[in-house]
C-alpha cells in the first residue's frame, strides 16, 4: 500500500511552547510564545465541506464499532463522514473529494533538545503541491522530548517520555518511524508499513476512547461551522456549567497520576503516584469526584442517561488540564501551565480547578 502522505513526517526547525490538546486551522505561526492561529476563510471553509471526511479507526475500536460509529456521526455535521478501517486506506487516499482523520507523528528538532508528537490530524490530500497534506485540524495524543544522541534512534528512543503510551512501546514506536536529528526518507519507508501496524493495532492509546474521540470532533466541528481558530492552548472557564461541579461528580482518569520511572534506563517505564501525593492534591477538593480506569471512564461517559463530566490531562511542553462535558462533548474549562518536573495532576491543578469553579460566586 502506498502510505507516503499518512506517514510524512515533516521535521520542523524552531523552538516553541506547543501547547497540548486541540489545534484548529489552516495557518499557524509559530513564535517563541507559542502558537497563534487565523480563522478560516469563506474558501476554506467551502473546501473543507466539499469533502467528505474518512476516519480510520484502530483495531481495538472494532469490538465498538457500531457504538464509534453513532457516537462520531452525530458529533460530525460539517461534511459526510466514512469510518473506515486503516487497512482500506488505499481505497481514499489520493482520491479527490475526501478529507481525512489519521494518526500521524511530527518531530520539533532543536539543536540540544527535540520533541516527538502524536498526533490525530485531520487534512486534505494536496498531492501536487510541496507540503502534500494540508492540515485543518489535529490533536495532541502523546508528547515525548528528550536530547538527541548523535542522532541515534536506540539512545533517542529510550529518552523519549509520554503518558499515553505504555510500558517500552514508546521506544517501539520511534525505531519503526525511524527519525532523530536526520530524517532517513529511506528507512522511513522501508519501516512504514510496520509503524502504522503498530500505531493501529498494537499501540496502547489511554486518550482513544468512544468519549474522547466525541470531543475530538465536536469541537473542530463547531469550530468549522463557525469559522474560528482554536490554539493549543486555548483557555476556557464555561461558568455556567462550572457552577454545576459543585454537585456534580467529577470522574479523574487513573492515568493522570502516572509518572515516569526515571530509574528504568533501557525503556520507558512508568509508576503511580503514591497515594499520600494523590490524597493530599485531592484533599483540597471540596466537590464530588471519583478516580476511575478507562474502562470505567468510557462506561460511565456513554450512559445517555446522564450528563457527566470527566477530567482529561495532557502533557506537552506545557500540561493542559481539560473538564469535559460527556453528553455535549463540549470543553467546559481549559488550564494550561509551563511544566518542569510536575507533570503529572498535582496539588497546584486542583487548586486552579477549584478556584475556577468558585470564581462563580465571585
Amino acid at each position: 500500500m502506498n502510505k507516503f502522505l499518512l506517514s510524512y513526517i515533516p521535521i520542523l526547525f524552531f523552538h516553541a511552547i506547543s501547547f497540548a490538546q486541540i489545534s484548529i486551522g489552516f495557518h499557524q505561526v509559530y513564535t517563541s510564545f507559542g502558537e497563534r492561529k487565523k480563522d478560516f476563510t469563506e474558501e476554506e471553509i467551502k473546501e473543507i465541506r466539499s469533502t467528505t471526511l474518512v476516519f480510520f479507526y484502530r483495531q481495538t475500536d472494532e469490538k465498538v464499532l457500531p457504538e464509534l460509529e453513532k457516537t462520531l456521526k452525530s458529533a460530525w455535521t460539517v461534511t459526510p463522514l466514512i469510518i473506515a478501517p486503516f487497512s482500506q486506506a488505499e481505497n481514499y487516499l489520493n482520491k479527490p473529494n475526501y478529507s481525512y482523520a489519521s494518526i500521524s507523528t511530527l518531530i520539533n528538532v532543536g539543536k540540544s533538545w527535540n520533541t516527538w508528537y502524536l498526533l490525530l490530524e485531520f487534512w486534505i490530500s494536496k498531492p501536487e503541491e510541496k507540503m502534500p497534506k494540508k492540515n485543518f485540524a489535529w490533536i495532541n495524543l502523546s508528547t515525548g522530548s528528550g536530547s538527541p544522541i548523535n542522532g541515534s534512534f536506540g539512545d533517542y528512543a529510550y529518552k523519549m517520555g509520554s503518558y499515553y503510551l505504555k510500558g517500552d512501546e514508546m521506544s517501539d514506536i520511534v525505531y519503526k518511524a525511524n527519525y532523530g536529528s536526520k530524517l532517513i526518507k529511506e528507512k522511513r519507508r522501508e519501516n512504514t508499513d510496520k509503524y502504522f501496524d503498530f500505531l493501529y493495532k498494537e499501540a496502547v492509546l489511554l486518550n482513544w476512547t468512544i468519549p474522547d474521540l466525541k470531543a475530538y470532533f465536536t469541537v473542530i466541528n463547531e469550530h468549522i461551522l463557525n469559522g474560528t481558530a482554536r490554539t493549543f492552548c486555548a483557555e476556557k472557564n464555561d461558568v455556567s456549567e462550572m457552577q454545576r461541579l459543585k454537585k456534580e461528580i467529577l470522574l479523574i482518569p487513573s492515568y493522570a497520576f502516572l509518572i515516569p520511572d526515571k530509574s528504568v534506563k533501557d525503556r520507558i517505564s512508568y509508576t503511580k503516584t503514591t497515594d499520600d501525593e494523590i490524597n493530599k492534591a485531592l484533599s483540597i477538593y471540596p466537590y464530588p469526584y471519583e478516580i476511575v480506569d478507562e474502562k470505567e471512564l468510557t462506561k460511565e461517559i456513554l450512559d445517555s442517561s446522564k450528563t457527566t463530566y470527566y477530567l482529561t490531562h495532557i502533557i506537552n511542553n506545557a500540561k493542559t488540564v481539560a473538564i469535559i462535558n460527556s453528553k455535549t462533548g463540549r470543553i467546559i474549562y481549559t488550564k494550561c501551565r509551563i511544566i518542569a518536573s510536575n507533570q503529572c495532576i498535582t496539588e497546584k491543578d486542583i487548586i486552579l480547578l477549584k478556584e475556577a469553579i468558585n470564581g462563580v460566586e465571585k
